[in-house]
Formats: C-alpha cells, sequence, structure tokens
C-alpha cells in the first residue's frame, strides 16, 4: 500500500511539475490527454463583456446605417420648392374665368404630360400674350375655354387654362397635363425660356402630388416637338440628381396628335 500511494504521489508530482519534458520525451507513463489548468471564473467573465460591448458596437453602427438611408430616401422623395415668378393666372386674361372661391379647389393627379402647340403665331411681353390668348379663347364656342392646362409664350410666360384643376378634354384617354407652346413648331424648335418654364411645371405638379411620379410623357412626332428632344431638352435643365431621375422615368407614348384648329 506505501508502494502504490508513493507510485501514485510521484505521477501527481510528475505530471503537475514536468508537463514540458513529457512532451518532449514521451514514455509509458506518459498521459495521452495533457491536463490543462483550470480557466478562472474572472477571465469568463471579462471576455463575455468584451464580446457583448463589441457586438453592441456592430448593431448601434447597423442602426445608425439603415437610419441614414431612411434619412436619405426621404430626402431623396422631396422635391425643392420651385418659384414662377412668370405665372399668369387665368383671372388676368379670361374675363369669364370662374371668381375664385375661398373653399378648396379639388385639383386631379395627371398620369401623364403631353406637350402641345397651338398652331398660332408666336407672342413676346405679356401684354401681346395676353391678346392673343383673348383672341384664342374668342374663336371657340360659348362657355368654353382653351383646351389646354398651360399655354407658355415664348418669352417663358407661363399663362394659366384649365390648370390643375381638370384634365384636358384633347387627350382623354391619357388623362393628361396639356402644356401648350404659344406658336407653331412645324420647323422652328421651341425656346430656351419655353423649355424651362415647362420643366418648372411638371417639377411643382410632381412636388404637389398633381402629377404620378411614372407619368407617361407624350408629345407630337410631326413636328420638333419631339419626345426624344424635349426630354433630352428638359433633364438637362435638372436642377438635382433626384429631378432628372424623375424626368428619366416615364414612359414614352409616341403618337400623332390631330391639331386643335382654332377658326
Amino acid at each position: 500500500m506505501h508502494q502504490l500511494q508513493t507510485r501514485i504521489d510521484h505521477e501527481s508530482r510528475h505530471s503537475s511539475y514536468h508537463a514540458d519534458d513529457e512532451l518532449q520525451n514521451p514514455s509509458e507513463d506518459t498521459p495521452l490527454l495533457r491536463r490543462f489548468p483550470r480557466v478562472n471564473d474572472t477571465t469568463n467573465v471579462i471576455t463575455a463583456m468584451i464580446v457583448s460591448m463589441m457586438i453592441l458596437v456592430l448593431l448601434s453602427g447597423l442602426a445608425i446605417g439603415v437610419y441614414l438611408l431612411v434619412l436619405q430616401s426621404d430626402a431623396d422623395n422631396m422635391l425643392p420648392p420651385i418659384e414662377m415668378p412668370l405665372f399668369v393666372a387665368r383671372s388676368q386674361w379670361d374675363e369669364s374665368s370662374p371668381t375664385p372661391s375661398e373653399e378648396p379647389i379639388n385639383q386631379f393627379k395627371a398620369k401623364s404630360v403631353v406637350i402641345e402647340q397651338t398652331d398660332t403665331g408666336q407672342c413676346q411681353g405679356k401684354n401681346a400674350c395676353i391678346q392673343l390668348m383673348k383672341s384664342m379663347q374668342a374663336n371657340l364656342d360659348d362657355n368654353k375655354t382653351l383646351p389646354y392646362n398651360f399655354a407658355i409664350s415664348t418669352d417663358g410666360f407661363i399663362y394659366e387654362c384649365l390648370g390643375w384643376e381638370q384634365p384636358s378634354p384633347l387627350y382623354p384617354e391619357l388623362y393628361g397635363l396639356v402644356i401648350a407652346f404659344i406658336g407653331n413648331y412645324t420647323v422652328v424648335k421651341p425656346s430656351s425660356s419655353q423649355l424651362e418654364s415647362a420643366y418648372n411645371l411638371i417639377t411643382v405638379s410632381l412636388a404637389n402630388d398633381y402629377l404620378e411620379r411614372d407619368f407617361i410623357f407624350t408629345s407630337k412626332n410631326d413636328t420638333t416637338l419631339v419626345v426624344s428632344y424635349l426630354k433630352k431638352a428638359l433633364t438637362d435643365l435638372s436642377r438635382s440628381k433626384l429631378q432628372r431621375r424623375s424626368l428619366l422615368m416615364p414612359k414614352i407614348y409616341m403618337f400623332k396628335s390631330a391639331k386643335y384648329n382654332f377658326n
């Protein structure tokens, strides 16, 4: 019994103090599994805290990233306000226009933008264009108004006709916002001022939710007002990445529109 106890003590001491020697010079008495030192509980707690803090920092960074993406998305969906100093209300040129009411007016939401021409002479200057607008209006039947939502003169003045209150009767199937350039553009191209005002009208319509964001962009292909030219001209006027993207999104709908003849 004494010899056995002595051998056990010897093996214990041998394993505790000569582990490295056993690994370098193994023998029959060398245990197959090395005895690892016992890990302190305090070390486990510290390691767990460090890992938890790293996970918390990672999740915080992910949350901040998502928040910034949401802010960027909201900013992209907001169009900056566009002022139209050259805007002429219908009441300023059409004496038969309805009396302005204090009650809110119901606006329609257009699904397309139609670029037309009036097939008349051009005009410059507010007074001259108002006279031309009155002349066009006088050639219509009683109780009728010009079948455009807006008309734009060569110098960029925007004359309200139907406005945003109702779609134009010219192309009811398109449920569109009809913007007419005053003049005939079979040969001559519209002026830069007209293009700028048309761009402002489209931007304001989008900003005020008067126009679908995936609107159809239409024009006449029997004049200089072809879609490819107008689309490039309008997108070149873009003030920001969002506005450029919004004007590039519209689908193309080429058609040969019937001319609206004034007697």
